[in-house]
This record gives C-alpha cells, structure tokens and sequence, in this order.
C-alpha cells in the first residue's frame, strides 16, 4: 500500500510565498482584516490589488495551514468577540485642530485709499506701461464711491487673523492607538473627509450570548400551525 503523500507544512508553504505576499499572509493571521494587512505589506490604501493577492492557491494554502496548526482556543474566541462587543464608537475618532479665518469690518473708504496709493505708485513707476492696470483700479475706485455716496456707512469685510478651533474626526491612527483598528472593515474619503464603517458589535454580542446559553428556542401550538417564537432573558415581549 502506496503511503499518501506527505503534505507540506505551514512554514515550508510560507518560506515558498513571495515576501510581499507572507508579509500580506501573516498580517492577516494577526488581525483577520484584510485592509489592515494590505497597509502591512505596503500596498496603497485606496489599492485593491492586496484583495487579489488573497485569491492565489499558495496564499490560501499557506493561511489554511497556518490556521489548522494553530487553531484559536475557546478562551481566545470569547476574549476577540468581547473586545469586539464592547467597541466604544469614540475609539474611532480624535480630536483634530484647524484654523479658521478671523474678519472685521472696515469702512468702504479704506478700500479707496489703498486702491488710490496703489495707483500713485504705479503712476510713479511708468503710467503708460501701467496703463491698463491703472484704470482698472480707477473703475474699482469710482464704484466703491458711488456705493459710498449710496450709503456712507458701508463697509466690506476684511481678514484680520486667524483662530484655532476643534472637531472630533474620524482617525486610523486613533483606532489603532485604541486597538480597535482591526474592526475597521472599509475606509473612504468623501468631500468632508475620511469616512469608515467597523465592525457591528451586536453579533459578536449574540455570539456571547449564546455562548452563555443566554437565548432559549421555545415552540407554542395553535390548532394546527405551529409558530418559533424566540425568547430572550430579561426582555419582556415589549421590548422585542
């Protein structure tokens, strides 16, 4: 009787890998997140070419290995699905400082003053080379001060400074720092910036639950049609 042929071990699939592709491998294992693997093995993160990476042979090959030689404990289950049950939506998210401009209003006569200064000294550097720019800004004078003879307490708003201000944002690095970045399924950046979607913690709190036999399957009879009615402890049927 002919012996089956011996298969090949995890590390001897993963020493045959590219090394981009066991970086990409192994960050997965470590996080079972397939965007968060891709920025280990230094794919772009608006790049998908990391997704088709997962499909080859040798790659599945090497992660199946990989997890049936290292098959998680029941304790290591319950401690991921916990941590991803009591996901805080602030863990997501910092703070982040910017700069808005500060104005003041200032009278419309300031406007002509600059403009008329701005003129004298283009008078004074060659007015018929200038000659276009000077009566551009003549135009701008004679309509700021008919607006002024229209209304003498018109003014225009001018920028002053700045102020610093804040905003709570969405942040990788703040997801990381929280370790929660692994719960992060998609990322994408919008008109008002990075927006991400993360894992829904109320499977994982199912999960959990049942674990802890918290659901109990219970069947009423009415004549002849039987209905699956699912109770939950501690909800009264109001509350489900």
């Amino acid at each position: 009787m002919t012996d089956a042929p011996k298969q090949p071990t995890a590390e001897e699939l993963g020493a045959a890998l590219a090394d981009k592709d066991r970086v990409l491998a192994d960050a997965y294992l470590a996080t079972f997140n397939k965007r968060k693997a891709g920025i280990a093995a230094k794919y772009s993160e608006n790049s998908k070419k990391y997704l088709f990476r997962f499909r080859r042979p040798d790659v599945q090959a090497y992660i199946k290995a990989r997890l049936s030689e290292e098959v998680m404990s029941a304790e290591e289950v319950l401690a991921r699905l916990s941590l991803r049950a009591s996901i805080d939506g602030s863990d997501f998210f910092e703070q982040e400082s910017y700069e808005v401009p500060v104005f003041e209003s200032r009278s419309i006569q300031e406007l002509i003053d600059n403009a008329e200064a701005k003129v004298g000294r283009m008078n004074a550097i060659d007015p018929e080379l200038l000659k276009s720019a000077i009566e551009s800004e003549q135009r701008r004078i004679a309509d700021w001060e008919v607006q002024l003879a229209m209304d003498p307490e018109a003014t225009y708003q001018k920028q002053v400074g700045t102020r610093t201000e804040t905003r709570i944002v969405p942040s990788l690095k703040a997801a990381e720092r929280n370790g929660v970045l692994q719960f992060v399924e998609g990322t994408e950046y919008g008109p008002n910036g990075l927006k991400f979607k993360w894992a829904d913690p109320v499977k994982a709190l199912e999960l959990i639950g049942k674990h802890h036999k918290l659901f109990t399957e219970r069947t009423e009879h009415s004549g002849s049609l039987d209905l699956g009615v699912k109770y939950i402890v501690g909800l009264s049927e109001d509350d489900l």
